[in-house]
C-alpha cells in the first residue's frame, strides 16, 4: 500500500500512535470499526518504522466466541495436546472453544484495507521517531524527518527502561513454516506443547501446527532465566522440521522468532497522561503462558471506546492480584529448578478438565477454576516457592520497604 507523504497541514493530531504492529494497528481497526462514519474517527497518525509488512510471525489463542474477525483466522483446531515423550494428553472442549492460527500478513492486510477507507487515519511507514516530548498543550513527536504534535499519544514500543533480564523467564522461540512436496501424514491436531523436556539452559518443548495439507509451523520454545539468544534454537527447529516430515523433501516458506518475556515489574504510571505506553514491554502478555493476541485485541477495543466517548486513551489492564501471583509462583518455581515444568504442566493438562483449565489460561477463570488449579498441581515445589516469596516479602518489609498482600 502506497504510504502518503506528510505536508505542512498534516502537522497537528488528536492521536499519535507509535508502531504499527499488533497493539497499534489493533486500536486503529478498533476505531475503525467503532466509528458509524470514516469522518468522526479522530485525526489520527500511526508511525512504523518497516518500509512494507511481511509474514514475520504467527499469533495464536484459544477462543469459544469468535470475536476476531473470522477472516483473520487461517485454520482453527478443535483438539490439542500437551505431553512428553512417555505421556500425551488431547484435549478438546465441550463449549466450543478452539485453538486459532492468525498469520501475521492477513492481520497486517487487513488493517491497512481498513485503515485506507477512513480519511481521517493515516499509517505512515518507514519512519521512525527519533523523541517524544511533552509540553503544556500538547506533546510533541519528533520524527526522522520532521516533528508533529498530538493531542495523545500511544506508544507501543519498549520502553527503554524495560531490561529484559528483570522479566522472571524468557520465552524463546524459533519457528520454521515448511511446505512439503506431498500431503502430510500428521494428525491434524494442535500440539501446543510437545515432549517436554529440561536440560542445563531451562524448560522446552515443541510446537507443531499442521496449517493444511502439506503447510506446517514447527518451533521450539524455551522458558529460561537467561535472555538466550533464539538463534541458539534454529538447529533443533531445523531437526524437529526433518523428523516431522518423516525425512521427505520440503521447502521453508518463512521463518519466525522472539523473546517474549515472562513476569515483568508492574508497569509504572505515567508520568504524563497523554502520553500512554502499551505492549509486550509494559504486560500484555500473559506471564504464565506468553500468550498477547486476544489480550491486546480487547485492550484496544477498550482503548477505542474511551478515545470515542472522552478523548482519553486507556492503559493496558493490570492482572487481578490473585492471578499475578498464582502465575509469579509458578514461573518462579519453573525458574529455580526447570526439571519440574513437565510434570507441572502434565498435572494441569491430567487432572483439569479443558474448559476448566482453558478459562484460566484466557484470564476469565471462576473460583471453582483457580481452586481445580491449585488442587492439580504438584504441592510440594510450589508450597516451596510460597515460602520463599513470602520470606522475600518479611524482609523487604523489615528493611522499611513495601509489602504488597498477594491474596
Amino acid at each position: 500500500m502506497h504510504t502518503p507523504l506528510l505536508s505542512e497541514n498534516s502537522s497537528s493530531y488528536d492521536l499519535v500512535i507509535i508502531g504499527g504492529g499488533c497493539a497499534g494497528l489493533a486500536l486503529a481497526m478498533a476505531i475503525c470499526k467503532r466509528v458509524t462514519k470514516p469522518s468522526h474517527a479522530p485525526k489520527t497518525l500511526i508511525i512504523e518504522p518497516r518500509a512494507q509488512y511481511i509474514d514475520d510471525r504467527s499469533w495464536c489463542f484459544w477462543e469459544r466466541e469468535n470475536k476476531v474477525n473470522k477472516n483473520l483466522v487461517a485454520k482453527s483446531w478443535p483438539t490439542w495436546e500437551f505431553g512428553t515423550k512417555l505421556e500425551q494428553h488431547k484435549h478438546s472442549s465441550k463449549s466450543g472453544w478452539q485453538y486459532n492460527y492468525v498469520p501475521s500478513i492477513r492481520f497486517y492486510d487487513q488493517a491497512e484495507q481498513l485503515i485506507s477507507k477512513h480519511e481521517q487515519i493515516t499509517l505512515l511507514k518507514n519512519t521512525r521517531v527519533t523523541g517524544v516530548t511533552p509540553n503544556p498543550s500538547n506533546v510533541e513527536v519528533t520524527l526522522d524527518s520532521g516533528s508533529i504534535s498530538a493531542e495523545q499519544v500511544v506508544d507501543t514500543r519498549v520502553p527503554d527502561s524495560f531490561d529484559m533480564n528483570k522479566a522472571t523467564l524468557k520465552q524463546i522461540f524459533y519457528g520454521i513454516e515448511i511446505e512439503l512436496t506431498t500431503k502430510n501424514a500428521i494428525e491434524d491436531i494442535a500440539r501446543v506443547m510437545e515432549d517436554m523436556r529440561a536440560d542445563s539452559d531451562g524448560f522446552l518443548f515443541n510446537y507443531i501446527l499442521p496449517i493444511d495439507e502439506k503447510s506446517i509451523l514447527v518451533e521450539v520454545t524455551r522458558f529460561s532465566g537467561a535472555p538466550l539468544a533464539p538463534e541458539t534454537l534454529r538447529e533443533a527447529a531445523l531437526e524437529l522440521a526433518n523428523h516431522i516430515s518423516d525425512q521427505s523433501k520440503y521447502k521453508i516458506t518463512r521463518e519466525e522468532s522472539g523473546v517474549i518475556p515472562m513476569g515483568v515489574a508492574p508497569q509504572v504510571e505515567a508520568a504524563d497522561p497523554r502520553w500512554l505506553r502499551t505492549g509486550i514491554g509494559v504486560g500484555a502478555a500473559r506471564p504464565s503462558t506468553g500468550y498477547a493476541f486476544q489480550r491486546i485485541q480487547g485492550w484496544a477495543d477498550m482503548c477505542a471506546k474511551t478515545i470515542l466517548a472522552s478523548g482519553q486513551c486507556q492503559s493496558f489492564p493490570s492482572d487481578s492480584a490473585k492471578l499475578a501471583w498464582m502465575d509469579n509462583i509458578f514461573l518462579c518455581t519453573i525458574r529455580d529448578d526447570p526439571t519440574l515444568a513437565p510434570e507441572l504442566f502434565l498435572s494441569l493438562a491430567r487432572n483439569v478438565k479443558p474448559d476448566r483449565l482453558l478459562r484460566f489460561l484466557t484470564d476469565c477463570p471462576n473460583r471453582t477454576d483457580v481452586l481445580a488449579v491449585i488442587v492439580s498441581l504438584p504441592k510440594w515445589p510450589l508450597v516451596r516457592t510460597v515460602l520463599v516469596d513470602l520470606f522475600r516479602g518479611l524482609s523487604t518489609r523489615k528493611r522499611g520497604g513495601k509489602w504488597r498482600k498477594a491474596l
